[in-house]
């Protein structure tokens, strides 16, 4: 199993009360994939790293062609989540993402985001992976060299589609968004439903068109879970999401400082 990923990737915005029935207009062109028997709903936990000048956030909102992102993830059901968490780096190379990720055990996070030395740890949790070492270099280089940590969490309840396990195409619903800011605890919940085409092919199936033409979302967003977070919790704009239409005003905007304290 290869711990890097590269795939075109799209989301859309099919509004808040399209729920129900966006998951059954998939549903006919695609299963609902279960990483665990009779589990359709996953709950997602996701931290986001960024450092005091918010450049993951500056280098999205100024579309900067090649930027980073780092995060790790915590899945689990009905409210509860493993041990386990996937330490990612997110590559946006123009249209295509890229993502490096390893698995690890929450006792070594801190080592490793700190740039201690916890390789045998993490090859040992990752023997079926290849490129673990890349992944593990690229990540903590990433993280110390830009001296990041963690600002933003945000969970949610994400329902999978995919015809088999090593698919080309996969298709995934968000919805019931919470964000916290991580440097003083404050918490705002999103309304938004996200839908989000992931397709690591040369091209997207037909089948995929006729979906989104039948589901009325045929526009994709400029959209970032991560900044919209940003945006919402350090930079005081509320908005449902954050697309093209969303970027920050200046007279709106805190101060990394000011962010820090809440904006008291």
């Amino acid at each position: 199993m290869s711990t890097t990923f590269s795939r075109s990737e799209r989301k859309y915005l099919p509004g808040n009360q399209r729920y129900h029935l966006t998951l059954n207009t998939v549903k006919k062109f695609v299963p609902v994939y279960m990483f665990e028997k009779n589990k359709p709903v996953t709950n997602v936990r996701t931290i986001y790293f960024d450092n005091d000048n918010f450049d993951t956030y500056y280098d999205w909102l100024n579309r900067e062609p090649i930027r980073y992102k780092v995060r790790y993830r915590e899945y689990g059901y009905d409210g509860k989540f493993s041990d386990d968490l996937w330490m990612e780096l997110k590559i946006k190379n123009h249209a295509i993402s890229q993502k490096k990720r390893f698995k690890l055990k929450r006792q070594h996070l801190e080592k490793f985001t700190a740039g201690e030395d916890v390789l045998k740890e993490v090859l040992r949790e990752n023997k079926k992976n290849r490129d673990i070492v890349d992944a593990y270099t690229r990540i903590q280089s990433h993280i110390v060299s830009h001296r990041l940590r963690p600002i933003l969490a945000m969970e949610y309840s994400r329902v999978s589609f995919q015809p088999c396990e090593d698919s080309d195409v996969r298709i995934t619903v968000d919805k019931d968004i919470v964000m916290r800011n991580l440097l003083n605890g404050e918490v705002v919940k999103d309304g938004c439903i996200v839908l989000e085409t992931k397709v690591s092919g040369p091209r997207a199936p037909l089948w995929l068109n006729d979906m989104m033409e039948e589901l009325g979302t045929t526009q994709d967003v400029r959209f970032s879970k991560f900044a919209s977070g940003v945006q919402r919790l350090f930079f005081r704009q509320q908005v449902c999401g954050l697309t093209e239409l969303g970027e920050p005003s200046t007279s709106e905007q805190m101060s990394p400082a000011a962010a820090k304290a809440g904006g008291k």
